[in-house]
């Protein structure tokens, strides 16, 4: 990825330069004279020609699957252009010099303002895309190249493990804005010992742990963010982001008799500024919670938020009576979250890293950069998170169901697009280990959470649970 953004601010800086026109005739002037010099314009032709051979042969030496990277599509293709161009320079002097007179004195007006046009709109294809290969057919539920793959479950899009470590608890998430109108979702609970799936039964009782003022309408949730602690008390509370009917945070006993079961125990609404994702609970009942961006977010905004990388949002903190923003975790959307001591884990999906902040100086002491990163589990002093190996318009190219116009469809496809899991030191953020996949049975990861020797994967849109052995 970052060769790509390398490759955009070289194109803008291009683009600017020629859409200056002065700039462009400028560099005209510069290139006519070293062509009115036999000596110069033939050193320079060696230069390209070697530079040329550098990079278009060792490009598909280097990099097996170079053709399926725009980034390196590019580098190719810019090594046979300064090829040609050494070849020009050392043998064809006079149509050099005549070429450039021409542009130089005839036209330079439009042949700037084309050349502008053609720089910015690879800066933009170099911003927004990056992964041009195929991608796998997952229609039939067939287990992938590493991934043994479970289609038992909609949309997995958090997960959490039961005390008895016996249980996966999973959001059956049922979308957000801007990318589609929030519906109805599910909680699942996956028996491990045989990779069965379970519906959670869910008790209704009285609003106790939660805001007096928070009310249900519905026995129905889109829970998003999930997170379980045992309380001070010794229960367990089951702390839910949930979308439907209304912005929420909803709280749970998780008890078992016979099998595990939620008792409803409360909720605290969320004011309508915020757009929350995910959230750490604390065993006194508070909690911090991500909010992601405004509410009435477009598709364009979210876009543009995305492409220029600027803050969106920040994590609260709901001390029993009211919200408070921390300023100081201000980002690109706030996604995952998690908390050890007093250090605050933050994934940013859209400024593409995970900072760690000391909450009781209120300052960042380490960050780590990922593309795309979505929630953060963390067990045994590692923090699991995931990320997308490719750039968003990707998706739009690649995957039927997903628009820049009506964002994800009611059926969208499930698509393959690589991606990447990491394991990060708990201490600095540091990478312990890297799992590439591509071309496999799954896509868009938002959690990986480690169970024994098993890695499993959830989605916010995938009709599957996968794992791969660590």
């Amino acid at each position: 990825m970052a060769i790509n953004y390398f490759y955009t601010i070289f194109f803008l800086c291009l683009g600017l330069i020629c859409l200056s026109v002065i700039g462009f005739k400028w560099i005209l002037k510069q290139y006519l004279k070293i062509a009115n010099d036999r000596r110069t314009l033939a050193l320079q032709g060696v230069f390209f020609l070697t530079l040329g051979l550098l990079l278009a042969l060792t490009t598909p030496l280097l990099f097996k699957e170079w053709s399926e990277r725009l980034w390196s599509i590019l580098t190719f293709a810019l090594g046979i252009g300064f090829f040609l161009r050494g070849l020009l320079f050392i043998f064809a002097q006079t149509i050099i010099q005549k070429v450039l007179s021409f542009y130089l004195f005839k036209t330079p007006v439009s042949i700037a303002l084309i050349s502008a046009l053609l720089f910015f709109v690879l800066a933009i294809l170099t911003a927004t895309r990056d992964y041009v290969g195929e991608t796998q057919n997952l229609e039939a539920c067939q287990d992938g190249n590493v991934l043994e793959v479970f289609c038992i479950v909609s949309n997995p899009e958090d997960m959490t493990i039961t005390p008895d470590g016996q249980f996966l608890i999973t959001s059956e998430f049922a979308g957000i804005k801007p990318y589609e109108e929030p519906g109805i979702g599910d909680f699942a609970i996956i028996d491990l010992s045989n990779m069965q799936i379970n519906k959670l039964p869910i008790i209704f009782e009285d609003n106790v742990w939660g805001d007096p003022q928070c009310k249900r309408s519905s026995i129905n949730f889109n829970p998003h963010g999930i997170d379980l602690i045992r309380r001070y008390d010794g229960s367990y509370q089951l702390g839910v982001v949930n979308h439907f009917p209304q912005e929420s945070i909803e709280f749970f006993e998780l008890q078992k008799e016979e099998a595990w079961e939620l008792v409803w125990r409360g909720c605290v609404k969320v004011p309508k500024q915020y757009y929350v994702n995910d959230l750490t609970m604390q065993n006194n009942g508070t909690f911090y919670v991500s909010h992601m961006y405004p509410q009435d977010i477009t598709i364009s905004q979210w876009l543009s938020a995305s492409l220029f990388k600027y803050d969106t949002g920040e994590v609260l903190f709901w001390n029993k009576v009211k919200f408070n923003n921390l300023d100081f975790t201000k980002g690109g959307q706030p996604n995952g979250i998690v908390k050890k001591n007093n250090i605050l884990y933050v994934a940013y999906n859209l400024s593409d890293e995970v900072k760690a902040f000391d909450l009781l100086t209120q300052e960042e002491i380490a960050q780590f950069k990922l593309n795309s990163p979505d929630n953060l589990i963390l067990k045994d002093d590692f923090i699991w998170v995931t990320s997308f190996d490719h750039e968003t318009l990707d998706v739009i190219a690649t995957c039927p169901g997903y628009s820049l116009g009506d964002g994800i469809s009611e059926e969208p496809s499930v698509c393959s697009l690589p991606f990447k899991v990491f394991k990060l030191d708990v201490k600095d953020l540091s990478l312990v280990k890297e799992f590439d996949f591509k071309k496999d049975a799954f896509g868009f990861p938002t959690v990986a959470y480690p169970v024994d020797e098993y890695i499993y994967l959830g989605s916010f849109t995938m009709d599957r649970i996968v794992r791969f052995k660590q």
